[in-house]
Formats: C-alpha cells, structure tokens, sequence
C-alpha cells in the first residue's frame, strides 16, 4: 500500500495545479460573463457591469482598463458610472482622463468630479460647490467665483440634484451604493422590509464570526434581487475558496445586476488566492437604516 501512495504521489502530482486551472477557469468564466455586460446593447447592463467592477476596491490593471473604455461609451450615465467606478477603484493614473471628463456632461462632470475628490484631487472642487450650492444666494463669498464659473460649464447644476438624492437611496447598500440608479425598478426596495434586510447583510459582512460566511451565502438564495445583490458583494469581501460555487450559481440569476456582481466577487475572491477576507479590527457600528 506504501508503494501505491508514492507512486500516486509520482503520477499525480497535479492536484495543486488542478486548482490553478480550475481557477483560471473560474477567472476566464467571470471576465467572459462582465465582458458580455459591458457590450451589451441595454446601457443599463453596461453601467451595472461598472457597478460590479467598481467593488474590487482597488487599481486592479485588467479592471481598470475596461473601466476607462467605458469612460468613452457613447451613453453618457455609461460614462457617469465609469467615472464613479474608477474613484472607487483608486486608479490614480486615471486622473487625467477625469479631468478631462469635468468638460462633458453634468451627469459625468458631477461623476468625475466625485471621483476626482476620492483620490484626493481638487481639479473637480469647483463643480462640487456648484451642486452644493444649488439655487442659495447665501454662497460663502470664497466660493462665488467657483460657483458662477461651474455653474457656465454644467448650465443647470441643480438638476444634479436628482443624482444626489439617488445616491441618498442607494447609500443603505454601502459602497455598492452607485448600483442603485443604474436600476430602473426600485419599487422592490419598499417591500419586505428590503432596506434593513439588505443592512443587515451588510452588517454581517463586517461580522467578525466566520459562520457569517455561511450566513451571506444563505442570502444568496433570497427572493429580493437587492438581498442577493448585497450578500454577493459582501462575499467579495468575506467569502473564500468554498464560496465560488456558490456565486457562480448566481449567473443563472434572472437579474443582470445579480450575475456581474457574483462575477465581480469570484474575481475578488482569486485576486487573494482563494483565501477568507479579513475584518477589519474594531468595534462594528450598525447601520443607520430606516425600514419602511
């Protein structure tokens, strides 16, 4: 029996490389099915594939190169979300292309201006304190010249207003926030007490028991697209190895937004090897949602 286990160490030594292909299998897998998003006819595909990318979190080479392709998409809330995304992303050599997105639209100026602010960049200073203004006459007069020469570029900044009050909305699922407006249909959001439902798997995400795996992957399987979207985000940041079947299960799921977030997650999860997401130390605040 000795001589049969050496030499099934000698023929098959490939099971730590059959992990290897499996996941470069599971990453080719991911790609292909944001690809797929991201040259989709249906806009709103486009900006939820940018959602899902933007929860990487960080300057990844491959997802930022497909996210500053999208800052040139010939729809301009595509363009806003591209915008957000790389803010999200911290993609620093993005920086002039923001700069030079301050000059399109108000949707995609306000964007990069916000993502321009997340990396410490004040080029998009003046189109902030234009939104933020609005229609007051009590302006700070350190800021009147600002206000009035944003105010030339945007035209209307005020209208970009609607934008802040769906990024008030869209706030309740953490920094997945910006998935919300690119959702046409956010009725579901009122039902079934979804707000502090998704909160709360937002909450155990930042849980530092391990069984809160178990329970996000539990979520998965929840009736409200919003629950499954959350608890696929979240174990982009918690899950491990075990959770990539289950996210994979999720590209099945009736709703887009669902299918790129489980994709971006599973990506996530092999950029560190398969291995848990650590919490991050101290003590975890509940959030402040409202159920209606």
């Amino acid at each position: 029996m000795k001589y049969v286990f050496i030499l099934a160490l000698v023929f098959f030594p490939a099971i730590p490389g059959h992990a290897q292909n499996s996941r470069a299998e599971d990453r080719s897998q991911a790609w292909k099915l944001l690809d797929e998003s991201l040259r989709e006819g249906y806009y709103e595909h486009r900006q939820q594939a940018l959602a899902a990318l933007a929860t990487v979190g960080y300057p990844d080479p491959d997802v930022v190169k497909h996210v500053l392709a999208a800052l040139q998409d010939k729809e301009p809330l595509v363009r806003c979300q591209a915008a957000l995304a790389l803010g999200d992303l911290k993609a620093t050599s993005a920086i002039p292309d923001l700069k030079r997105a301050l000059d399109d639209t108000p949707e995609v100026s306000f964007a990069a201006a916000k993502a321009l602010t997340t990396m410490g960049d004040s080029s998009g200073r003046d189109i902030l304190i234009a939104v933020l203004s609005g229609q007051r006459r009590d302006t700070p007069g350190m800021w009147t010249n600002a206000m009035r020469e944003a105010r030339k570029r945007l035209h209307h900044p005020e209208g970009l207003l609607l934008m802040g009050s769906q990024d008030a909305v869209g706030a309740m699922f953490g920094p997945a926030s910006m998935v919300i407006p690119a959702i046409r249909d956010t009725t579901a959001l009122q039902g079934k007490g979804t707000p502090g439902r998704a909160a709360a798997v937002a909450y155990l995400a930042k849980y530092p028991d391990p069984y809160a795996v178990n329970l996000l992957e539990w979520a998965l399987k929840d009736d409200n697209q919003f629950i499954r979207l959350e608890a696929a985000k979240d174990l982009g940041d918690r899950g491990d190895s075990g959770s990539i079947p289950k996210l994979e299960a999720l590209w099945l799921d009736n709703e887009n937004i669902v299918r790129d977030m489980a994709a971006a997650s599973i990506l996530r999860i092999l950029a560190r090897d398969g291995q848990a997401g650590v919490v991050p130390p101290g003590p975890v605040d509940p959030p402040k949602i409202t159920n209606k």
